[in-house]
């Protein structure tokens, strides 16, 4: 069961659950449903993953340090400020009515070789606008609180500043708006990333291989939470790693030290949602 998880959970569950979020959007269902589909199937893979193979015991999320700091940024984001889906349609409303873009999308592709062109090219826009974070100090202000945690588990997919988040979606759907892509290709990037998410951080055994070349998953993804720089500074992908490749920023050591566990940013930051979502204006 384990060496089934670890090498061929996360196909399991992209290929399931969105060719099944593929169905859906194409038989009618509104995007939102689909998404809330998309969100509850990742989230049971990679908590049961997490509960029966966890990769560090001692990365077990508790209520004080983990739960409670990421369901109120994850409420304050997506349900009280609204989900970065419908920012995105609204830019793409805005986009279409000022009579800006091109429409040259290959509509007539299949919807699964469209999904994946639109991987590719939104992911140059997310891969620049996350390296923005980190060499930029005024954007790292924001994005420092989604390292800060000292251990990553599946919730930490969505612990982000308000503005460090909108802009990275908006990165990474401009490219696509401007090009002429349906909005149920734009929704169907976004159920991806979601997915993807909450895979990319879980504590739980993974074994991808070959994937780590295509997919910024988990195993990379742990060497980007680094507390050390020179080691954080890489892996930049959302969802796919090719631009870190082109970019000579993939890491992956085959050695699975002890460094591994060594994550989070410089310094102790508040974990209390008014003070994440104020701070980082300030000086």
């Amino acid at each position: 069961m384990q060496l089934v998880f670890s090498r061929f959970g996360y196909l399991i569950c992209i290929i399931s659950i969105v060719g099944t979020s593929i169905f859906l959007i194409e038989s009618g269902y509104s995007e939102l449903q689909v998404l809330f589909f998309a969100a509850i199937g990742s989230i049971f893979f990679t908590v049961l993953g997490e509960f029966f193979m966890p990769l560090f015991k001692d990365w077990k999320p508790n209520f004080k340090e983990n739960f409670f700091p990421d369901a109120s940024l994850f409420v304050v984001n997506y349900i009280l400020l609204q989900s970065q889906l419908l920012q995105i349609f609204l830019a793409s409303i805005a986009i279409r009515f000022s009579g800006g873009g091109f429409d040259v999308w290959p509509t007539e592709l299949n919807i699964v070789l469209q999904l994946v062109l639109a991987l590719v090219i939104s992911e140059f826009g997310l891969y620049w606008f996350h390296r923005g974070c980190h060499e930029i100090p005024f954007l790292w202000r924001f994005h420092k609180i989604h390292h800060n945690p000292q251990r990553l588990y599946w919730f930490n997919a969505t612990r982000f500043h308000y503005l460090d988040v909108t802009l990275l979606q908006v990165s990474g759907a401009v490219p696509l708006l401007l090009l002429g892509a349906e909005g149920k290709i734009i929704a169907l990037v976004t159920i991806f990333s979601t997915v993807h998410g909450y895979w990319q951080h879980v504590n739980a055994e993974q074994d991808q291989r070959l994937l780590n070349y295509f997919f910024s998953g988990p195993e990379l993804h742990r060497w980007h939470h680094n507390l050390e720089p020179e080691i954080a500074n890489h892996n930049y992908g959302n969802n796919l790693i090719v631009w870190d490749h082109i970019f000579r920023t993939f890491y992956w050591p085959k050695d699975k030290n002890e460094q591994l566990k060594n994550i989070g940013v410089q310094g102790n930051f508040s974990n209390n949602v008014i003070s994440m979502t104020v701070d980082p204006f300030k000086r």
